[in-house]
């Protein structure tokens, strides 16, 4: 099945700016400026503390004062520029942290809306191997944790730029101090990566096993009324597809967490090492006097601010790199459905569809050695005939119906709508003479696509005739409620079906879930009604007492359709005109 890949892997950085390169400029420049700014504060409050460090730095050191009402401020152009450098920060810092979050956000929106595209696209079978469980752990876990991890690389940009504008301070102070610390950074950051590793590989394992977790979830909403039914089934379910796999994902993350919190711990015992080795041993060994001790102190103890905002992000990051894989796994196996966008080729269904040597293999994700294989198929369709599809279980009906839906697209043959074969440039264009209603049918909520001004007034007729008056109502083309019965969810669909007035109508086991009332108004005025409208009506039933009523008979064996032709000897038994009586011969209207 041909089909596109998009390429492009997600990038945490890459994230940012491909969001809004803009902003996250001004973010990075303005939090780098709030960053120099906050490494300016130690040397302005050395000078204030020692002014012989004032004078040696700044010749004609200030040495007034400033009477502010009964305060008295001592170097006041300092003072000053003390305070300029706070209003500085908050505004530097302030406004680099609201620009970043914007762009957060709207990183993870954009992501998301990729994600929804990309499903938009998918082939059918693609989306339903994938399943649905891993799409939402990605949407609903991974892109945040992405985003998150993303807009904490800014941070690590500014912390950066206060720890090297506090190191080039300490160059000033004293060379030997500098070259010391410097080593013991170098030393602890190589033995930091080996915790912060080993929790990576860990927190990697526990999101690998989040996903088993939403399916067991799944599990339990969906089975809830068999696992009611059956002690051991429930509590075998329990232990096998939530506990252990909790268990797994709990054990995992602990450990994870366990080795990043340990790295946090470790960086900050580098950071007092160095400043009690500074202080006990780097003292005495280079004669340093008291002003370049208390200053080489004060930087130490400085710098474990950026040092924390380093250990502090690192785990945030890690988390989002295996987000990022999962993501980027995720996008890889997302093939998106090859459409020709140079070739659209306006067709419609006017008389008949047609399959020639159509095959279809259906493969087994865990065994290539088992599948599904149907074909070759010949079959021809027409408009203004009801076609029943019946068969056993697994016989290959559903199947043949997404083909001819073209959900499904055939690895051999072709598929003709009357004399134009679908290609990869109509596809789509196809799809829309085509309504159909599966077992696995998603009702949405509003009648989304459709825009007559009598929508509500002909969807209000149709839920009165489909008997589910009283039961739901329709304003503005949104449905009061879609919390039914199996078979009342069903007739709502139908009504969907009705109001978008394709040209094919194919549904699967629609009246298996139909009271013998709405049973036969399916078979005796449903479906005669579609045939009058000159629709191609396509209908996958076990129904057997009804097969009489159809114009073609399709019987399907093990993907093999073996017979094909008229079932009813007597035509009149389904003609549109004795369709439209009543059993006492008078004129019924239509169902919908």
């Amino acid at each position: 099945m041909p089909a596109n890949q998009d390429n492009s892997a997600i990038r945490l950085f890459g994230l940012l700016t491909d969001t809004s390169s803009n902003k996250v400029f001004f973010s990075t420049v303005l939090g780098a400026l709030g960053g120099i700014a906050y490494a300016i504060f130690v040397p302005l409050i050395m000078m204030a503390l020692q002014p012989s460090l004032g004078r040696l730095m700044q010749p004609e050191f200030d040495t007034s004062y400033w009477l502010f009402g009964v305060f008295e401020i001592s170097s006041p152009n300092q003072a000053l520029f003390f305070f300029m450098t706070c209003m500085l920060i908050l505004f530097c810092r302030g406004t680099s942290g609201t620009l970043m979050f914007h762009v957060a956000i709207d990183a993870t929106v954009g992501l998301r809306k990729k994600i929804y595209s990309r499903i938009s696209k998918l082939p059918i079978q693609t989306l339903e191997e994938i399943g649905p469980s891993r799409l939402l752990t990605a949407l609903n876990n991974d892109v945040s944790e992405v985003a998150n991890g993303a807009s904490s690389i800014p941070n690590i940009l500014v912390a950066a730029t206060t720890l090297v504008g506090m190191l080039a301070f300490l160059v000033y102070l004293r060379l030997e101090i500098f070259l010391f610390v410097l080593g013991v950074m170098a030393f602890g950051f190589l033995t930091y990566q080996i915790p912060v590793r080993i929790g990576g590989r860990h927190l990697a394992a526990g999101r690998n096993s989040f996903d088993g977790i939403q399916e067991g979830i799944r599990g339990l909403i969906y089975g809830a009324k068999e696992l009611k039914l059956n002690k051991e089934k429930q509590q075998a379910f329990l232990k096998n597809e939530l506990h252990e796999v909790e268990k797994k994902f709990s054990d995992s993350f602990k450990t994870g967490r366990m080795f990043m919190i340990f790295a946090m711990t470790y960086s900050n015992l580098i950071s007092f090492f160095t400043i009690g080795a500074v202080t006990y041993v780097i003292a005495n060994y280079y004669t340093l006097t008291r002003d370049d001790l208390l200053g080489s102190v004060m930087v130490l103890l400085y710098i474990l601010g950026p040092i924390t905002v380093f250990v502090n992000t690192i785990p945030n990051i890690a988390i989002a790199r295996v987000a990022a894989r999962k993501l980027n796994s995720l996008l890889k196996d997302m093939t998106i459905e090859y459409l020709d966008s140079k070739i659209v080729d306006n067709i419609e269904c006017h008389q008949k569809i047609v399959l020639k040597n159509v095959e279809y293999t259906y493969q087994a994700k865990k065994n290539e050695e088992l599948g599904f294989h149907l074909g070759p198929i010949n079959l021809t369709l027409n408009r203004g005939e009801v076609a029943f599809f019946v068969g056993g279980n697994g016989s290959g009906k559903t199947t043949l119906g997404k083909i001819l839906s073209l959900h499904y697209i055939p690895e051999k043959g072709d598929i003709y709508f009357d004399a134009a074969a679908v290609t990869d440039g109509n596809r789509n264009i196809c799809r829309q003479s085509i309504s159909a209603i599966y077992s696995d049918f998603y009702l949405f909520t509003e009648l989304f696509g459709l825009s007559d001004n009598e929508l509500d007034s002909k969807a209000s007729e149709g839920l009165k005739q489909l008997g589910l008056e009283g039961k739901v109502t329709i304003e503005n083309g949104k449905f009061s409620t879609t919390s039914l019965s199996d078979g009342q969810k069903k007739r709502l669909a139908l009504l969907v079906a009705y109001l978008e007035d394709r040209s094919i109508y194919i549904f699967d086991e629609w009246a298996a879930d139909q009271d013998p009332e709405f049973k036969e108004i399916f078979y005796h005025r449903i479906l005669p009604d579609l045939k009058r409208l000159n629709k191609l009506v396509i209908v996958i039933t076990h129904d057997d007492r009804y097969f009489h009523l159809a114009d073609k008979l399709v019987r399907m064996e093990n993907g093999q359709e073996f017979r094909e032709g008229a079932f009813s000897t007597d035509k009149h038994a389904h003609s549109p005109e004795k369709s439209e009586m009543s059993p006492s011969g008078e004129e019924e209207e239509s169902v919908v």
